[in-house]
């Protein structure tokens, strides 16, 4: 799908104009907080991670030399109050991969990177609240910054929801990861589905399962554009609550 300025990649937004690809909410470290936790699965987000990564930049690439700047719109890490032996490792490795494929890479914090500092030092990369280019502003979602309803701002880029949608028929029912689409406080908005690879998120129709600073009412009407071999137009929040 096409915006005025933008188009969906897979579960990233990217300005063409700009060459700025927007991802968020990977949570790398999830295994190993289930595994303290008593839970034992196969650790393959990160190569997971990876992998979808890699069908971005190839589509990118195809038709651009290179991108200008990645934004990561927060929870790139998973554990809130230290950070983990795989954090470390897979934290700095993702790092890496960013900053060979752009020139410039910006970290939003989210309310799962209370600890990514350290790590993002090693890199000679900070961590900011909000980051504004030109008329967008990229927040994780779960704080508004005044400074992002500046007039001038025509555009606001969120994660943190985690919104997904489930699609049923007589025989099953199946949840895929979207975006969400609408216009707040005369902008546009743009909610990311999460970039983390196993659990699709939270349902859309659930607005009890808010977590943002935009009413229930307003995200009512914000359409919904799920991802799956494509990116598909589905209609708006309301049509499916």
């Amino acid at each position: 799908m096409h915006g005025e300025n933008f188009k969906f990649i897979g579960k990233t937004l990217y300005f063409p104009e700009k060459k700025t690809l927007v991802l968020g909410d990977l949570h790398l470290g999830w295994e190993e907080s289930l595994n303290e936790q008593g839970i034992f699965v196969p650790r393959r987000q990160f190569e997971e991670t990876v992998k979808d990564l890699s069908k971005v930049f190839e589509e990118i690439e195809a038709k651009e030399k290179k991108i200008k700047e990645i934004v990561v719109l927060g929870d790139l890490k998973h554990e809130f109050g230290e950070i983990s032996e795989q954090e470390w490792r897979e934290v700095k490795e993702i790092l890496e991969v960013f900053k060979r494929k752009a020139e410039k890479v910006v970290l939003v914090k989210g309310n799962h990177d209370t600890i990514l500092g350290p790590i993002a030092d090693r890199k000679e990369l900070s961590v900011v609240d909000y980051y504004i280019n030109e008329e967008i502003c990229f927040m994780h979602g779960n704080k508004l910054f005044p400074e992002c309803l500046d007039e001038k701002i025509k555009m606001l880029v969120l994660g943190h929801r985690h919104p997904a949608v489930v699609l049923s028929d007589k025989y099953k029912k199946e949840k895929y990861k979207c975006f969400m689409v609408g216009e707040w406080k005369n902008k546009k908005v743009v909610i990311l589905p999460s970039f983390f690879p196993f659990i699709e998120g939270s349902e859309v129709a659930n607005l009890e399962d808010n977590r943002m600073f935009i009413p229930e009412k307003e995200l009512r009407n914000f359409e919904v554009y799920v991802v799956g071999d494509e990116v598909y137009k589905f209609g708006k929040v309301k049509e499916i609550v």
